[in-house]
């Protein structure tokens, strides 16, 4: 597995709103200063986490990189950042979630 990009990466977007949050992390609504493009950013704090879900959430974060499909979110980049948090960005789908679009 590569080395993850770090820290800088963090500074081309804006946090416009917390969108969620659960155990390890926070999912934030972010502006991407380059184009203005409405992104998702996922925080996980992986210095909380045992070796095992570390190696776990980092291989996930790769996989999630390679997928490309109509009906999944695009993924943009992922990065650590110098305070122990990786950072999944992905695009912004402002129609919901799938548990909300099920209920509709």
């Amino acid at each position: 597995m590569h080395q993850l990009k770090q820290q800088e990466e963090f500074e081309k977007y804006k946090k416009i709103k917390l969108l969620g949050e659960g155990s390890f992390g926070k999912a934030y609504l972010i502006e991407r200063m380059s184009d203005r493009l409405m992104c998702v950013m996922k925080t996980i704090d992986i210095q909380r986490m045992g070796e095992q879900e570390k190696r776990e959430t980092l291989q996930e974060a790769k996989i999630i990189e390679h997928l490309q499909h109509p009906n999944i979110v695009k993924f943009i980049e992922v990065f650590k950042t110098k305070k122990g948090k990786l950072c999944i960005v992905m695009d912004y789908a402002d129609g919901g979630d799938l548990a909300g679009k099920l209920k509709e």
